[in-house]
């Protein structure tokens, strides 16, 4: 009850020196806005003054008004214990003025900060070494003259040799001279890596990030790739980290979705939960680039899940499932026939992909156009040694009820009842779909799985 203050509440000194009193010398955790209304200066200075007892503190600075971190903050080298600490601009936009935070992160020593999230402000050029931080948050500010560069961020990385979770939101600017300032940064304790960013080609922040592979990471984008083929290069490496056989054999699950042709989506997960996120939007030109077909690994996963992605041919397809030969649950939605086809026997001597197969999931799938091919797959899953019997669900899909019958012969299946969509997974009526399909088939002949 009295170890937090959020001094937006203590109106005045005399109620700021009960709550300290009763607080009996304890760990404080310190929350402060300034300048603020309703918290008169003297407050502020009164529960700051007890620096060498906080633990926890969070500043929100307004940066309506040129205030330094030095102006509000005097943290005594000898007893500063902070484990976490929090610096927030009220905005997001860079008046030309970092509040001190330069000085501030360079000057002060903080050898048992655990914690540490910055918001808005400009990253300086140097910092002192932070031995024990953990946890660092960082979000640049969206607009500012200058701006955080790649080598800005690798530096201050470098002074974190114990960072478990690092959690990056902005854009980074390549600097003119940086260029022997962007070596690589080792993070060997990383477990956690998330990185959103308002245009991919700043991607080229994980080429210089070395991190086990077990280290579970996030990549988003807010645009489309301006250069194509420079950001499938900065994401190969993104890709092709879960390479590693330890990766490969706790894999549980794997998700692809490519919707409206312009959009990119995978998820790669174990029990605890994902283990590699890519998400950003792309123009169909660039799907050819991604080469999922060789840069995911043979996995053990057992849950598959596809939505979209027209005009892949069967061969990649093919490759594709190969890589996952363990898959027990497969869910399609919106895909064309090639799909289906990969899932056909490669030859009359060969076995059809996932000999495990025994649920199988179809949603938005016109099944009366693949109405024989799916029957086929069935009729192979049904004649293979062992006890696994195939069910499918049919969900909002394009389907005569004669077609059911007929699949019911070779497994259990689950249909909603309808004889068509109910609605369409990209958001069009039906004569939108077919021009798409019409605009797919003068697409890259190659597919995006090609090699």
């Amino acid at each position: 009850m009295w170890d937090t203050l959020d001094t937006s509440k203590l109106n005045s000194l005399d109620w700021a020196a009960t709550v300290i009193a009763r607080s009996k010398g304890i760990p404080l955790y310190v929350s402060c806005t300034y300048p603020d209304r309703e918290t008169p200066r003297a407050v502020l200075d009164f529960v700051l003054s007890h620096m060498a007892r906080i633990q926890d503190l969070e500043v929100y600075l307004n940066t309506s008004i040129r205030t330094k971190i030095q102006e509000i903050i005097d943290v005594p080298n000898t007893l500063c214990a902070l484990q976490s600490l929090t610096m927030i601009r009220s905005d997001s936009i860079d008046n030309g003025d970092n509040g001190g935070i330069d000085r501030f992160l360079a000057e002060v020593q903080l050898p048992h900060l655990q914690t540490l999230d910055v918001r808005f402000f400009v990253l300086p050029p140097t910092t002192s070494m932070f031995p024990q931080l953990r946890h660092l948050h960082y979000v640049s500010p969206m607009y500012s003259n200058p701006s955080t560069t790649v080598s800005q961020m690798l530096l201050f990385l470098r002074n974190t040799p114990s960072l478990e979770r690092l959690e990056i939101e902005g854009s980074f600017e390549t600097s003119d001279d940086g260029g022997e300032e962007c070596t690589t940064v080792e993070l060997p304790k990383l477990s956690v890596l998330s990185y959103s960013t308002v245009r991919s080609e700043h991607a080229c922040l994980f080429r210089f990030l070395h991190y086990p592979p077990s280290s579970r990471v996030k990549f988003v984008s807010r645009t489309h790739p301006t250069d194509p083929a420079a950001c499938a290069t900065e994401l190969a490496s993104v890709f092709t980290r879960v390479a590693s056989s330890d990766m490969a054999a706790s894999m549980e699950a794997v998700s692809l979705a490519g919707m409206y042709r312009n959009y990119f989506e995978m998820r790669v997960s174990d029990r605890d939960g994902p283990m590699l996120e890519v998400f950003l939007p792309l123009r169909g030109d660039v799907l050819p680039l991604f080469r999922l077909s060789i840069m995911l690994p043979c996995s053990a996963a057992h849950t598959l899940h596809i939505t979209g992605f027209s005009s892949v041919q069967v061969a990649y397809w093919a490759s594709f499932f190969n890589r996952h030969e363990r898959i027990r649950n497969l869910t399609a939605a919106g895909v064309d026939s090639n799909f289906f086809r990969a899932l056909l026997k490669p030859s009359e001597n060969e076995p059809p992909p996932f000999t495990c197969l025994g649920h199988l999931l179809l949603r938005h799938c016109d099944i009366n156009e693949n109405a024989a091919v799916i029957e086929r797959i069935l009729e192979e899953h049904s004649t293979l040694e062992g006890d696994v019997d195939v069910t499918l669900e049919i969900w909002d899909c394009r389907v005569a009820v004669g077609i059911i019958s007929q699949l019911k012969s070779y497994a259990k299946v689950e249909w909603d009842g309808g004889e068509s969509f109910e609605s369409d997974p990209f958001g069009e009526d039906e004569d939108e779909d077919e021009d798409d399909e019409d605009d797919e088939d003068d697409s890259d002949e190659d597919g995006w799985m090609s090699d």
